[in-house]
This record gives C-alpha cells, structure tokens and sequence, in this order.
C-alpha cells in the first residue's frame, strides 16, 4: 500500500476532532486525578488506625486492576443495575479515579519528606491544624510532587487512546474509525502516532523545565 496524500487531507478532519476529545478528556482526568491524589493523601494521613486501612484498600484496588476492566465494568455492568452513563465520563471518571490513586502516592511520598520540625514549629505559633495543612503542609507537598505529578499527566494522556475500546471518540478512536471504514491503515495510524507524539513535546517540555529549575 502506497502514502495517499489526497485521503490525508480527507480523513484530518475527523483526527482533529479526535485531537480536541483528547486534549478535553486529558485535562478534564488530570484535574481529577491531581486533586483526587491530593485528597486521598491527606485523608490517609489524618485517618485513625480504622480508617487508614480503608483508605488503603481501595488506593491498591484501583492501582491493581488494569484499567481496561474498569472500564469494560463501567460501561457494561453498571447499565445491568440501572447506572446508565455515556461513555465520555465513564472515560474521564475512570482515568481520574486511577491516576489519582498514583498520584496520591506521589504527595504521600513527598509529606514524608517534609521535616518534622516543621509540624513543630507550626504547633508553637498555635497554628490550628486546618491552617498548618492549607498554608504550610499542602503548598508544600505540591511544590515538592510537581516533576512526578506532570509524569503522570503524561502517562493519563497516552492512556486516553485506550478509551476507544468503549467507543469515546478519542483520536485513536477516529483512526480506528476512518481505517475500517476505508480499508486503509497505513495513513490513518501513521498520523495518529505523529500527532500523538506532536501533542506529547509540549508536556516533555515542561517537564524538562522543571527539573531545570529543581523546583521540588
């Protein structure tokens, strides 16, 4: 099979539809995942004896199954006991909810870091425990998980192309769309693996950047 320019210009459109579902989805999940992330953190730290298992089992329930059967039980058993959702937020929900379990790790990680002398002084200015975790802990702990935190948005990008399995239109899910319909697979995948790479070099970028600058 030879490169047709002319069926290119026809089929990017439909990529570039494809193109802006994933860059919503993607910003959509990582909002999710990164102040989900946060949440789960906190609340495993500040949890009793009782509840920091709780917290834990889930954390390693959504870090331990793979996503495509979060997905598959989303969009097919739920329908089963009256939980209808269309597939988009099935797609940004699942994403969100995973990545946060990782990214929950990743501010775990980095409050472990924090000194304890730190928690100390903030005790001997009388800070209410509401204000050492809004004003000291938590700026902190972002600060710090920032290089780790965009490798995973990273990550939940490329995984978005995985949603085309419950028909989301992400930009795989077009390529799959236009390849079948036409028979022609060499353009359509081939575009699809530049402009995800294109759309990737942004975010390689920043990263870079932010490890220039040694901001954790």
């Amino acid at each position: 099979m030879t490169w047709n320019w002319s069926f290119v210009l026809q089929i990017l459109p439909n990529l570039m539809e494809g193109i802006w579902n994933t860059v919503v989805l993607t910003l959509a999940s990582s909002a999710l995942a990164l102040a989900g992330g946060l949440l789960l953190a906190i609340l495993e730290s500040v949890s009793t004896n009782f509840g920091r298992p709780f917290v834990r089992f889930w954390l390693e329930l959504f870090r331990g199954v793979p996503i495509l059967v979060l997905l598959y039980f989303s969009f097919y058993v739920l329908p089963e006991v009256g939980l209808i959702l269309p597939a988009m937020p099935i797609g940004i929900a699942v994403l969100g909810v995973v990545y946060a379990a990782y990214c929950s790790e990743v501010y775990r990680g980095s409050l472990i870091t924090i000194p304890a002398e730190l928690r100390d002084a903030c005790v001997a200015l009388n800070l209410s425990p509401y204000v050492t975790w809004r004003r000291v802990l938590v700026p902190l702990m972002i600060r710090r998980s920032i290089p780790a935190l965009l490798n995973y948005v990273i990550g939940l990008f490329r995984q978005t192309a995985i949603l085309f399995a419950i028909g989301v239109p992400v930009l795989m899910s077009e390529a799959h769309v236009v390849a079948d319909q036409s028979f022609r697979y060499l353009e359509p995948f081939t575009l699809t693996g530049v402009l995800y790479l294109g759309m990737n070099l942004p975010f390689l970028y920043l990263l870079s950047r932010v490890k220039d600058k040694h901001v954790w």
